[in-house]
């Protein structure tokens, strides 16, 4: 019992409240941390789970931690799961749109590699492209997404093995691949324009 309420004490409401989109349905923007309420906010956690009326819900914390659920008012059950961390199961009483916070704790028993991905132009040799999707799997099966900076990286955790990526920006051809990530190391891709 002591659990859940530890559990449960972990999704707490922020305070804000924003105006409903119907009467039937409400949403919540859950801010999600690292190790504490005021750790830094985590992106590239999956946020799933049941509405009150048993309906499903799922989403991606992006850049600034956050993600939007929406569902029926009344008791939800929250999944949060990231490489890395301890799985997150709890209960929110979600009745009306407002913001919420949680926080996830590492998994010290996982070990965790670290890839800097490069995005180049047309060749390895080719600029650096900033804006491009990134999403994909780690050696484990748990999701990963992320979006290159205006240097053309971005760094991506997860467990070792081999990782599933899809590349995506617009005016060029979708480029999927696998890669044996077993390190934290620099690795480097390039995307061709579309014909």
């Amino acid at each position: 019992m002591k659990i859940l309420y530890y559990l449960a004490a972990m999704l707490i409401s922020c305070g804000m409240i924003l105006p409903a989109a119907s009467q039937d349905q409400v949403a919540l923007t859950v801010y999600v941390h690292d190790g504490s309420l005021d750790g830094a906010l985590l992106p590239g956690v999956r946020v799933s789970g049941y509405d009150a009326a048993y309906g499903e819900f799922a989403g991606m914390t992006d850049s600034n931690g956050a993600a939007v659920v929406s569902g029926t008012p009344g008791v939800w059950q929250f999944k949060f799961q990231k490489a890395g961390y301890d799985e997150l199961n709890l209960d929110y009483n979600a009745t009306q749109t407002e913001e919420a916070a949680a926080y996830m704790t590492k998994n010290e028993s996982v070990d965790i590699v670290a890839l800097t991905v490069y995005v180049h132009d047309g060749s390895l040799d080719g600029d650096l492209l900033s804006d491009v999707s990134i999403k994909g799997q780690d050696g484990a099966g748990n999701e990963f997404t992320g979006t290159t900076d205006s240097q053309g990286a971005v760094i991506i955790g997860g467990e070792p093995g081999t990782w599933q990526f899809a590349f995506q920006k617009d005016g060029y051809d979708i480029l999927f691949l696998k890669y044996n990530a077993t390190q934290t190391e620099d690795t480097a891709s390039y995307l061709e324009k579309t014909n």
